[in-house]
């Protein structure tokens, strides 16, 4: 006979902070499961875009979660438990950014897709671009753009990179200058409108 696991339901917002975080300080070995299978996906998805390297990003992950789950009790449910998370993740992928000691150094030109090419095809060709542009800035000023552009606002992006917000809105719009310029350069159009107004 198959012994049956308890499976505990996600609960959403603070209330699932809190009740997932007191399993975890608990040391509830399921817990440690379902707390990777719920986050571990979005950070993934932050960290291939900051650091350009999927076993790069991977093995910040696995660092992120040794190091949550080490200091649990540390998380005082100030900001979201995800917000906390990523915060981790985060600081650890600019340290990889800045000594750029386990990532590429040059990264191959893209090839650019033929004008007749599907939308969708052109579309991803313009994000890839878009992203070897992002490549050529200042780390600091990438991760605040990569990190708005998955929708974290202002008051978020500082708290994960413990700054403050108004250093985060100098970067931001630091940042979207110098991207317009160097996307202007590159003949492309990159369209700000849609990703303001989260601060």
């Amino acid at each position: 006979m198959s012994e049956k696991r308890n499976e505990v339901a996600f609960l959403p917002g603070v209330a699932g902070d809190r009740a997932l975080v007191s399993r975890l300080v608990a040391g509830e070995e399921d817990a440690f499961r379902e707390c990777y299978q719920m986050h571990a996906p979005a950070l993934m998805r932050i960290l291939i875009r900051v650091v350009r390297n999927q076993a790069v990003a991977e093995e910040i992950v696995q660092e992120t979660f040794v190091a949550a789950f080490r200091t649990i009790g540390q998380f005082r449910g100030e900001t979201r438990f995800s917000t906390w998370l990523a915060g981790i993740a985060l600081r650890r992928g600019l340290n990889s950014l800045r000594g750029d000691s386990r990532r590429e150094k040059h990264l191959p030109p893209l090839p650019e897709a033929s004008p007749s090419a599907e939308p969708w095809l052109v579309e991803r060709d313009t994000t890839r671009r878009v992203l070897a542009l992002l490549d050529e800035m200042e780390p600091e000023k990438k991760m605040a753009l990569l990190l708005q552009a998955e929708g974290y606002t202002a008051a978020e992006i500082a708290e994960m990179s413990q700054e403050p917000r108004g250093t985060i809105l100098s970067r931001l719009a630091r940042g979207r200058a110098e991207l317009a310029q160097k996307a202007a350069a590159a003949g492309l159009v990159v369209d700000w409108q849609k990703k303001e107004g989260r601060s």
